[in-house]
């Protein structure tokens, strides 16, 4: 949001590169999009919309590359989403333990319904 308009603002540039800022956070775009169009910054997800993003993420990762890899790829994204959040930690070390899709799915929905 406001980094990236001061960005475009100081250089004059045509667009600004967000890389790493994206990594667990899609909602950047959006937010930033919003920014520029009002100048109103959005509230950051909540836990609950973390933790339902964090999931279709998951299945999408599925479907592109199968259990084995999209379990064990989603440990990272999983770290990336979660930073920050009340008991992720514990989360995240039951979540790099976890073999199978549904052991997955079981580990963050326990959180979901935790979350608000």
């Amino acid at each position: 949001g406001p980094s990236a308009a001061a960005m475009l603002a100081e250089t004059g540039c045509g667009a600004v590169m967000v890389g790493r800022g994206a990594q667990g956070n899609p909602w950047v775009f959006p937010q930033i999009r919003h920014y520029l169009a009002t100048g109103e910054v959005l509230p950051p997800p909540t836990a609950k919309e973390r933790y339902e993003q964090m999931l279709s993420h998951f299945e999408a990762l599925l479907a592109y590359k199968g259990e084995y890899i999209g379990v064990r790829e989603m440990r990272s994204h999983a770290s990336w989403y979660t930073h920050g959040l009340y008991g992720s930690a514990a989360m995240r070390e039951k979540i790099n333990r976890a073999k199978s899709a549904d052991e997955f799915r079981f580990i963050v929905g326990d959180m979901l319904e935790k979350a608000r």
